[in-house]
């Protein structure tokens, strides 16, 4: 009975700690709980006071109450929790007047409740067409076909489909603008709205916005349909021979629904000069769009915010548009004493563009930009970035994944930034050999991911059509991505093809003059250096120079890859020889200061149509050229990548090699790490302390023990920093498979198409994957999301993966079973709220 009151007094404390937290982060914004400055308080702003509470408060729960689901500890479940709550006494709460928020611009999410068809009806368009036979519900990013990992050939998506999408916008958005954002659609996609064209766009790999206020009425319902032919089209790049990589079908990226002013922002473009730690100038060039059907007086106004959100420059100025017609504004704003965007140190800065009709904001724009300064030297043959010498060190990613295609979610392209930077220690990712998603662009800016880009194709080039939409998509591309600070190079050149003169010398000079502040480059053939040079940097595949390089500045884009395959099934030997491949093209690249860097080919195995996927590989459809394999799992020479992190910056890793399942011919033990010394023992026994002794002029060489006879127990490598213990890895010979182990990314979802990665292992007694396992795996799926992934399915390397992708409107819990004969399954549950962000009218 004594503990009712208690219980009570805990209910208290915890209402009084909210109120508290919430009033510690209002005072800290200048709009009521709106934290984000979105123009009201939502999920997001609750999110925003949910990191905080997690940030300032103790973890014990002996010592706090605060422990919303009681499992001892208060964590990001809680938080949101706490969030939930939060948006519950507060969702009816807006700091902006909903007339003024009608005046501006509104972003809707425009991912959910389309129809889908996988077959080519003759009038797909009609508004009045009979819908039962479609699927409904469905959720965008969406791949036209769910395709097993391998095995599988192009041919499963190489059909025509019809999308559909009904909208119905309320009579108060009447006379704003419509535009319709497609971020990608696989591989030419005709738009109609109510029936009517509104136009066909051809290109996997770049996005396109068409204007259907002419078409949409409000107050009733509306329909978008979009033909997708996802055929081979030999008249669109990068088609028209042979493809190292499946261009799969479907609408792959996200789709966003923009309501505007007809006097509003078309595009911004954001670039910094004269850096230094003093000072720079920051530039922003903003056209400006009149739809009206007379003159306005336009005044904008830039405004510069740093990551905190303090103003740290503006700018206005005013003119005269005339009707249907469009303005570019210049400004130049100078900023004193600048954080400089760097890859150890990503500052990202905030410009906001507001648009006055006379004297009424009409429109406000936004965007994230970084200062800094990039140079590829002809004299000194390398890279610098804020005038400091940078070595690039990275691998090659194509937005392929298993099953899905590129229909990717935006935490999943995300997260591949994350593993290309953290996982695999990559400093640069080269985007071959198309333009990639937005998502992951905005994630390599986040976290300091440098970027080379280039546009769609594979040493093809095709007749004068085909070659006016390599341009088209060059622009668009170039339009999309240049206030990327990641982005170093904006590729002018179809990957290894012949010289063209006429073609590439208008890809150079169309590049220029859309973003004047990069440099160009093209990547030719391992046999390039007959090749025409018109580019600003050269870029070659598999060749390193060793002295000073001719031409210069000189970057290599590709290395390994095809030349030595590797399964992450393979012998151990193998995989460790597969290392070495990379470590000895990263040798030659930091022997030489004279080249600006060595990517390797290529991050994650992949799908593929090409000889190498299909005759080399007994018909698997998977290139497996990665240093990780195609669910992003690490292989040895992944490790040996990571190995190459700043410990400072990154933190401290040692990583054994042997998997201590037998003997290896040469009894020697290579560790790889970036520790100063590292310790190695056998069944409890020290056999050395060392420092790096193999490959030294890496920023972390080798470690390699000689004389170590295999003994079946344990081994055990310490990594040392300043004479500290830092890091530890310990492996023990193989057991018995015993249990199965599932690791998903994340926790929380969101509804309506968000997706997310569960990795499943079979395991020994000491929770370590059993090398080379081969088990047959039963996945299931249950809860608001859907499974996207093969069941059974055969363990490879002792490991798989599947995605769950949440449904539309649904919310709650998704449960993920892993079971297989003789062995303890494994259960996992993911929780699934409301989608932030704007989704409806």
């Amino acid at each position: 009975m004594k503990k009712k009151p208690i219980f009570i007094i805990k209910v208290l404390l915890i209402l009084v700690f909210l109120y508290g937290a919430i009033f510690m982060v209002f005072t800290q914004s200048s709009v009521c709980g709106d934290v984000n400055n979105d123009g009201s308080a939502d999920i997001v702003d609750a999110l925003l006071i949910a990191q905080f509470y997690v940030g300032f408060q103790p973890v014990d729960f002996m010592e706090t109450s605060a422990d919303v689901d009681a499992n001892g500890a208060i964590d990001i479940v809680d938080a949101l929790l706490i969030a939930q709550f939060y948006v519950g006494i507060l969702d009816n709460l807006s700091c902006t007047d909903p007339a003024e928020e009608d005046d501006k611009r509104i972003t809707i999410n425009f991912n959910r409740d389309w129809l889908f068809s996988d077959t080519d009806i003759s009038n797909g368009q009609s508004p009045s067409l009979n819908e039962s036979t479609f699927q409904n519900d469905i959720c965008l990013p969406h791949a036209n076909k769910i395709i097993r990992h391998r095995y599988d050939s192009d041919a499963k998506f190489r059909f025509i489909s019809w999308y559909r999408k009904h909208f119905n916008p309320p009579a108060s958005y009447s006379g704003k603008r419509f535009l319709i954002e497609f971020q990608g659609v696989a591989t030419a996609a005709a738009v109609y709205v109510n029936g009517q064209l509104l136009g066909e766009h051809k290109g996997a790999y770049t996005g396109f916005t068409y204007d259907m206020t002419g078409q949409v009425r409000v107050g009733e319902d509306n329909v978008i349909a979009v033909r997708v032919d996802s055929t081979r089209r030999t008249d669109i790049p990068p088609e028209g021979s042979t493809v190292d990589y499946m261009l799969f079908g479907g609408i792959i990226r996200d789709v966003i629904l923009t309501l505007t002013d007809p006097l509003h922002v078309d595009r911004v473009f954001v670039s910094s000069s004269s850096v230094s730690a003093n000072s720079a100038a920051v530039n922003a060039v903003t056209r400006i769009v009149n739809t009206h059907t007379t003159q306005k007086s336009c005044t904008i106004k830039t405004t510069i915010a740093d990551a905190d959100g303090s103003q740290v420059g503006t700018a206005t100025d005013t003119y005269a548009i005339a009707a249907d017609s469009s303005y570019e504004f210049n400004h130049t704003i100078n900023i004193a004493h600048p954080n400089l965007w760097h890859p150890d140190h990503p500052y990202l800065y905030h410009v906001t563009t507001e648009v006055l009709d006379g004297r009424v904001v009409v429109d406000d724009y936004h965007e994230h930009f970084g200062i800094r300064s990039i140079l590829f030297s002809e004299s000194t043959g390398n890279f610098s970035i804020n005038g400091e010498v940078f070595k690039l060190r990275g691998l090659n990613r194509h937005e392929t994944y298993p099953f899905i295609g590129r229909a990717a979610s935006n935490r999943l392209q995300a997260k591949d930034a994350e593993i290309l930077k953290y996982d695999l220690g990559c400093n640069i990712v080269r985007c071959s050999h198309y333009p990639q998603d937005p998502e992951f662009l905005q994630r390599c800016d986040e976290i300091g991911l440098l970027v080379l880009e280039e546009v769609p194709g594979w040493q093809y080039i095709g007749g004068s059509s085909w070659q006016e939409l390599l341009l088209q998509a060059l622009e668009e591309m170039i339009l999309r991505d240049r206030n990327h600070p990641s982005i170093i190079s904006f590729g002018v050149r179809v990957n290894e093809s012949a010289d063209n003169h006429t073609l590439y010398t208008r890809t150079n000079t169309l590049a220029r003059q859309l973003d004047p502040s990069r440099q160009t480059h093209g990547v030719r053939r391992s046999n390039g250096s007959t090749s025409e040079f018109l580019e600003d940097v050269w870029t070659r595949n598999f060749s390193i120079p060793e002295t000073f390089p001719n031409p210069s500045p000189w970057v290599t884009t590709e290395t390994v890859g095809h030349n030595f395959p590797a399964h992450s099934w393979d012998d151990n030997q193998h995989l460790i020889d597969h290392l070495f491949e990379h470590v000895t093209c990263q040798s030659t690249n930091y022997r030489n200061n004279a080249i600006g860097g060595v990517l390797g080919w290529c991050a994650f195995d992949y799908n593929s149509s090409h000889s190498n996927a299909v005759d080399l590989e007994g018909g698997s459809y998977v290139s497996y050229h990665g240093v990780a394999d195609i669910y992003r799992l690490p292989k040895i020479a992944g490790y040996f990548f990571q190995s190459q992190r700043d410990p400072d910056v990154y933190g401290p890793m040692v990583y054994i090699t042997h998997q201590w399942a037998n003997a290896l011919p040469s009894n020697t033990v290579t560790v790889v790490s970036n520790c100063e010394e590292v310790e190695l023992f056998i069944n409890g026994t020290s056999r050395g302390r060392i420092p790096p002794n193999k490959n030294t002029e890496l920023p972390h060489g080798l470690f390699q023990f000689s004389n170590i006879p295999f003994s079946p127990g344990e081994i055990r490598a310490l990594g040392y920093m300043r004479g500290v213990q830092a890091a530890s890895h310990t492996r023990h010979t193989p057991g018995s498979p015993l249990k199965l182990l599932m690791y998903p990314d994340t926790l929380t979802l969101y509804d309506s198409g968000d997706m997310t990665r569960i990795v499943v292992v079979v395991a020994d007694e000491y929770d370590q994957v059993i090398p080379r396992a081969s088990n047959s795996v039963t996945l299931s799926v249950s809860g608001p999301g859907e499974f996207l992934g093969e069941s059974p399915v055969i363990l490879e390397d002792g490991k798989t993966a599947f995605y769950v992708k949440t449904s539309a409107r649904q919310i709650g819990t998704i449960t993920c079973q892993a079971r297989a004969q003789g062995m303890t399954p494994a259960e996992v549950t993911i929780e699934v709220y409301p989608s932030p962000g704007k989704y409806d009218f």
